[in-house]
């Protein structure tokens, strides 16, 4: 018989966010169009923490850059009308060393 983890009354998980600041030394492309000029951004750095029988940890931590309607224009985005913001999650360019974080 399988038994969900996570059953009526059990803690449900913690998800911790932090704003952290990403440093780009070179140009990034992000997406298809869409590069990174070398410099510091803003964005969030998200993990869970998950408790079990044996003991507390924490999902591996995911980072996401937010960037304003005026930074995709000035990196050359084409953007929509009525557009804010833009979360990209940029995970995979930490993991690679094309962000830092500082």
């Amino acid at each position: 018989m399988l038994v969900s983890q996570w059953q009526e009354g059990a803690p449900m998980p913690q998800v911790q966010t932090k704003k952290i600041t990403f440093k780009a030394a070179r140009a990034v492309e992000l997406e298809p169009g869409l590069v990174l000029r070398p410099g510091l951004y803003t964005g969030t750095k998200t993990r869970t923490r998950i408790d079990s029988i044996g003991g507390i940890s924490w999902t591996p931590s995911k980072y996401k850059l937010e960037l304003t309607a005026n930074q995709l224009k000035s990196l050359s985005a084409q953007i929509e009308l009525n557009f804010i913001s833009k979360n990209i999650d940029v995970t995979k360019f930490v993991r690679q060393g094309k962000l830092i974080c500082v």
